[in-house]
């Protein structure tokens, strides 16, 4: 199981976000379903709010892709590594866009639930990188 789970956050990060395709996210989600976000996202509950979250992320960033670089799987929980690169075309964290490129990172930790939906997420990303690229902290 813990391959297929790894093979369904591919999927989201790699496929569904990057191409901007959410309705590929349709039936990976338990009805529970809860997201702890880092970077301001704060608490959602339900695979619709999540989606919710992502129609709003695409309206800021252009050209958005995302990677996982690394996975590590143990019984119902998927640790993912993430690289993503797009631009910043929107408010982001208080910022107003103006095209600019920017890279990020963060750590995605998935728990599945028995019947391999996806349950609970908590996400780590480093906003501070992403404000320094786009020149809006002291000593950028």
């Amino acid at each position: 199981m813990s391959e297929q789970n790894k093979a369904v956050i591919r999927k989201i990060r790699e496929e569904a976000l990057s191409t901007n395709r959410l309705d590929l996210l349709d039936g990976l989600y338990a009805a529970n379903y809860r997201y702890h976000g880092g970077a301001g996202h704060g608490e959602l509950t339900g695979p619709e709010a999540f989606k919710g979250l992502l129609q709003e992320m695409a309206q800021v960033l252009a050209d958005y892709e995302e990677t996982v670089e690394d996975q590590v799987a143990e019984g119902q929980k998927v640790v993912s590594r993430l690289s993503g690169h797009g631009r910043v075309v929107g408010e982001l964290f208080g910022v107003a866009g103006d095209g600019k490129e920017f890279t990020s990172t963060s750590i995605v930790i998935t728990a599945f639930n028995p019947a391999g939906l996806i349950e609970e997420e908590w996400a780590e990303g480093d906003a501070l990188g992403i404000l320094r690229q786009l020149e809006a902290t002291p000593g950028s």
